[in-house]
């Protein structure tokens, strides 16, 4: 038996997670789990780097102890934020949130110098002011004298991969999120870099991921190699679908946000790409998995939040349950409408909304739930079309992870509204795509085992479609 350790990083929790490979599978096991959020910090909003720090090494200590056989640890995070570091290695300011409202003020200053469209041609990526390059724009715009200090930027986990080995790098999947890069992420643009008046010698050339960094040098891990098990937490997600042999695969991380996209060999670059909002982001294995944002189940939390508030608590299972006999509803709404962005009184913006397309609005709280996850599931479908078009090929199936593969019925609607296979789960598949790089890095198992492992770990189920 042999362990990996898969520190997971999201922009609310973190969590160390053990994985022990046990024949053909691998049992997996959470060693330690804890909160964080940004915070406000003289007018900025920043995450505060050092609890991130304490607690990953607190949780690798802990794991270390209860799995003294453990060999390996990589760190995966949510994309585009970064750390900037001087030249003795200290942190120049605090890092800053993607939600920090400085790349809003300074996006028509990033636009002179590229514009959208540009922009998404020279490096693949979705024009956003959460991008890592307009993040260093507003940087140098606002606080210049900051800037002159910077000798290297690292996105976050090859930051916390950094302060476990000593080793920098860059690795592909993350720098893939940053805006930075060529398309499909084979290298830097220099171009961008040089339109932006950001200073190349910032980062080092890119890495690709499974690989070793090096081994650990904290106090007490040092049993530990530090490998790159894929930085970016969705890179991690797709490598641990199951898909078997043969098959063409879209992917759905559905959570508060969705996330819908493909895996390919090489990136999509046309107009339709750009005005769909497409990103393409590298895999773990070097191929590329183009994506784009859809909002997510944000919307039936909201509700639920809303009821709580007005002294009806609610069980999303129950809820779930009841939704299933409503009968379907008369007018669906499009989850991307702007009125669903912001918190609070999500009843009369659904209310608003259905009215407004010739309906009555729901009476019943399972008549709520069943509108929305209805309304969800036309919408992944729409965008499984709108990919394939772009694609030039329809998927086989839909491998869905994330919270909404708890949800049977939004799983069911969302085979029979796309006409599609959806197999939900694993749940926690950034988890699984990190212990399995891991073990294939460290030459536990060989990458072709790879599907059959993924086959008897992960816990799935088959939603197929029903004939129209």
């Amino acid at each position: 038996m042999t362990t990996a350790l898969a520190v997971d990083l999201g922009s609310s929790s973190g969590r160390v997670v053990a994985g022990r490979l046990e024949g053909d599978h691998i049992e997996i096991h959470e060693v330690h789990r804890f909160s964080h959020e940004a915070i406000r910090r003289d007018g900025s909003l920043v995450w505060d780097l050092e609890r991130l720090w304490d607690q990953t090494v607190e949780g690798l200590q802990k794991a270390v102890q209860e799995y003294p056989d453990a060999q390996s640890v990589s760190v995966d995070t949510w994309g585009v934020d970064f750390v900037a570091l001087d030249s003795d290695d200290h942190p120049v300011g605090p890092p800053r949130a993607y939600r920090d409202e400085r790349t809003a003020r300074t996006l028509e200053q990033f636009r002179q110098r590229i514009d959208d469209e540009e922009f998404f041609h020279l490096t693949g990526i979705a024009p956003a002011t959460i991008n890592t390059a307009n993040q260093l724009v507003a940087l140098t715009r606002e606080e210049p004298e900051l800037a002159e200090h910077i000798d290297t930027v690292l996105l976050l986990p090859d930051y916390f991969a950094w302060k476990l080995s000593g080793v920098k790098g860059w690795s592909r999947s993350i720098c893939s999120s940053s805006g930075l890069c060529e398309p499909g992420s084979p290298r830097w643009s220099d171009t961008v870099f040089s339109r932006l008046g950001l200073p190349r010698s910032w980062v080092g050339d890119l890495n690709d991921d499974l690989t070793t960094v090096g081994p650990c040098t904290v106090e007490g891990l040092e049993s530990l190699t530090v490998v790159r098990g894929g930085a970016h937490d969705t890179a991690c997600a797709v490598h641990g679908l199951p898909v078997e042999e043969g098959v063409k695969a879209y992917f759905l991380s559905c959570g508060s946000w969705s996330v819908l996209g493909g895996m390919l060999d090489r990136p999509l670059l046309t107009d339709a790409a750009f005005k769909l909002g497409l990103t393409n982001e590298s895999r773990s294995d070097g191929g590329v998995r183009p994506l784009f944002n859809i909002t997510g189940m944000w919307i039936l939390q909201e509700l639920q939040r809303q009821w709580e508030r007005e002294g009806m608590p609610t069980d999303t299972d129950e809820l779930v349950a009841a939704a299933r006999t409503c009968a379907p509803s008369a007018h669906l709404f499009d989850p991307d409408d702007s009125r669903f962005a912001e918190p609070g009184e999500m009843v009369e913006k659904i209310d608003t909304v259905i009215r407004e397309a010739g309906g009555e609005p729901p009476s019943t709280k399972p008549e709520y739930v069943r509108l929305v996850i209805e309304s969800f599931a036309q919408r992944y479908a729409r965008g499984i079309d709108e990919l394939a078009q772009i694609a030039g090929s329809r998927p086989d199936q839909l491998n869905l992870v994330g919270g909404g593969a708890r949800n049977h019925l939004l799983c069911d609607l969302t085979a029979q509204a796309a006409q599609l296979r959806v197999v939900a789960g694993p749940i926690e598949a950034s988890i699984l795509g990190s212990l399995i790089a891991q073990l294939e890095i460290m030459g536990n198992i060989a990458s072709g085992d790879r599907p059959h492992i993924i086959a008897t770990t992960a816990k799935t189920r088959v939603h197929e479609p029903s004939a129209r």
